[in-house]
């Protein structure tokens, strides 16, 4: 908050895009919070059950936020939004999703009765998720590091997108374990 919005030196980049202060602070939380609303609107439909299907769709669009952010804001503030943007997604699915239905079903085991099975398994699969995102958010988190072969290369957002998907195999692979 101190470094991109109150600051606002960190997140405008004129060699980027000609975008007031006000405007990027506006774009950043609404990238946060809209982000959330999206994940969350495409877990309740159809496309939620369908995993695979689910990746793609969310990936493409990680994809196109990661685009469209490196062409309005500076490289490091749209690596730092993308990883802020899924770390709010996790937290938002704890908060909302996943502890609301610990609660419920804790609540119908107390009172004698069986808990709502798409309870638990709506709250698995936000929690399968999450493992999904944290290591992607840890490689961002690494790559400030290495601005140089990060968000400092001309194709920012292509390596940010790598980034992502190798996040997600290792994911897979620590999961597995």
């Amino acid at each position: 908050i101190l470094l991109f919005y109150l600051g606002g030196g960190a997140l405008v980049d004129p060699d980027v895009c000609d975008i007031s202060v006000g405007a990027a602070v506006a774009l950043g939380v609404g990238v946060l919070i809209g982000g959330w609303i999206v994940y969350d609107l495409l877990m309740l439909s159809p496309l939620g059950k369908n995993e695979k299907a689910f990746a793609v769709v969310a990936y493409i669009l990680l994809v196109g936020v990661s685009y469209g952010l490196t062409r309005y804001l500076s490289a490091r503030a749209a690596y730092i939004h993308v990883g802020a943007m899924m770390g709010t997604i996790m937290a938002a699915n704890v908060w909302m999703r996943i502890l609301p239905a610990q609660k419920k079903m804790i609540a119908a085991i107390n009172a004698g009765q069986k808990p709502d099975d798409r309870l638990s398994a709506q709250a698995k699969l936000r929690s399968k998720q999450n493992t999904f995102m944290a290591v992607p958010l840890v490689f961002l988190m690494i790559s400030n590091h290495f601005p140089g072969v990060t968000y400092g290369d001309r194709y920012n957002w292509a390596i940010l997108a790598v980034l992502i998907l190798v996040g997600w195999v290792a994911a897979k692979f620590i999961r597995r374990a």
